[in-house]
């Protein structure tokens, strides 16, 4: 049988807790934190080792060594909780094989990736992707429960941990057969993911071993890597730790700083931001976008310019004559109380949702004689409402000009902020900044910590010299 080079073992505990799995998760806690951190630094490290094989042709070893025990703690961890729940024995917190420890991870030997396998890395692991997204419950199916969709999820693992966990709970054994099972679908994952950080360049069979060891056994005693070297380990855990921090507020400044520039890429001569063309239809005499609650206009006109200007658009498709009105939103409760209408609650896939008022499908008092419009425009064809906006709780009314059931119109919404280009780009800028120095720092981190679980340099070997002369000795007398 073909051999992955990542060996992935395991030895179920025959005695396990009937009960300690039920708090497992509160008492993996720390781990989850910290390996969060180094998933942080994996996914960052492994990016750097791409651009290093793309240049150089070579996987750097200490990136190496570090992304293996990202990997041993993350199997040690997920034998221990509920992946496979296959050991009471706490795990420990290292990044280094631990031999005694039932759950056990190690390369036999280290191949270098060709140039063009990060490249495609990605792409060739798809199928692996979609099978174990599948045992894993990534994959789902709809169930429709009148018009409310829901996604239910299909996993595997999870069905057959749950029978192990109730087998455990009412007769203290964990079957076999179930052990076997999670542990080869572990595996399965660790296998692609070492593919895919380029661990080994062999690619992943497309097979479930189960059971606790690899098809051959592996002797024991520690795997074949070289033993801890003794490097300061502060150091490189206080630059990880900081740079999986500042990550969150790179990301936040780049995110904001770059919709900032989008939006004022949108703005048209007058400083409007208009949203998309959004077809409303309705049987009923009005539609309406209730409750919205604007505060602090004060402080938008004192501090930034040209912010709080509502512009709203109504086109008839038919060329009747079309309404839009903004108002308090007691006086359209009280236009409208009685009159069946249509409220605005959201969009699906474009399309407008409505909720629809109770009350009777009839003709309204004419829109525009009434005297509590804030705002209004009303008209044949294209009509546009314009509206320096205050405090308070509005609603904004579509209707026919005549009041009539029946509406349909083509509405677009438009908001005027300043302009946003200096902000922006500084957000943007500084957000860069941040995440080069998060990166420089995982890199440090992960670097310092992965020397100290890397195989050690061969020893030197000197020139060769030249041989040294044999001086002729007399005989030795009789």
């Amino acid at each position: 049988m073909d051999l992955y080079p990542l060996r992935v073992e395991a030895r179920r505990d025959e005695s396990l807790s009937r009960w300690l799995w039920l708090v497992k998760w509160l008492l993996l806690i720390p781990h989850y934190v910290t390996l969060l951190v180094l998933w942080i630094g994996l996914v960052v490290l492994t990016l750097v080792a791409y651009l290093a094989v793309l240049i150089t042709g070579r996987y750097p070893a200490p990136i190496r060594a570090y992304n293996l025990g990202v990997l041993r703690w993350t199997w040690r961890v997920g034998y221990y909780g509920y992946p496979v729940l296959g050991t009471d024995t706490y795990p420990p917190f290292t990044l280094a094989d631990v031999p005694e420890y039932p759950a056990r991870l190690h390369l036999e030997h280290h191949e270098s990736p060709p140039r063009w396998l990060p490249l495609v890395a990605w792409l060739l692991a798809i199928p692996h992707l979609m099978i174990l997204g599948a045992l894993s419950g990534a994959a789902g199916r709809t169930i429709r429960d009148g018009d409310t969709p829901t996604v239910g999820p299909i996993s595997v693992t999870l069905v057959v941990l749950l029978t192990a966990v109730v087998a455990l709970l009412f007769t203290g054994r964990y079957p076999h057969g179930l052990h076997d099972l999670l542990v080869g679908i572990a595996r399965w994952g660790l296998r692609v993911t070492a593919y895919l950080t380029l661990l080994t360049p062999r690619f992943p069979p497309l097979r479930l071993d189960q059971g606790g060891c690899e098809p051959d056994p592996v002797p024991e005693g520690p795997a074949r890597a070289g033993p801890s070297r003794h490097v300061p380990v502060a150091g490189p855990v206080i630059w990880l730790v900081a740079g999986a921090v500042l990550l969150v507020p790179a990301a936040g400044l780049g995110i904001g700083g770059g919709t900032l520039l989008a939006l004022d890429a949108a703005r048209d001569h007058a400083g409007y931001v208009t949203s998309p063309t959004l077809m409303l239809d309705s049987s009923t005499a009005a539609i309406t976008a209730e409750n919205l609650t604007i505060t602090d206009t004060g402080l938008w006109t004192r501090e930034v310019v040209d912010v709080g200007g509502l512009r709203v658009t109504a086109t008839s498709p038919a060329g009747q004559s079309v309404f839009v009105g903004v108002a308090p939103q007691a006086s359209v409760d009280s236009w409208l109380a009685g009159t069946a209408h249509d409220r605005l609650v959201g969009l699906d896939s474009g399309r407008a949702v409505y909720n629809r008022a109770l009350g009777a499908v009839r003709r309204v008092a004419e829109p525009a004689a009434q005297d509590f419009w804030l705002a209004q425009a009303s008209g044949p064809g294209t009509v546009a409402l314009q509206w320096d906006v205050t405090s308070g709780d509005y609603a904004v009314v579509v209707a026919n000009a005549d009041g009539s059931a029946g509406v349909a119109a083509d509405a677009r919404g438009a908001v005027r902020v300043p302009g946003l280009a200096a902000l922006g780009g500084g957000l943007l800028a500084t957000g860069i900044v941040l995440f080069l120095v998060a990166v420089a720092l995982i890199g440090l981190g992960g670097v310092g910590l992965g020397r100290r679980h890397s195989d050690p340099p061969p020893p030197p070997q000197g020139p060769v010299g030249p041989l040294p002369r044999l001086t002729p000795q007399a005989p030795a007398p009789l």
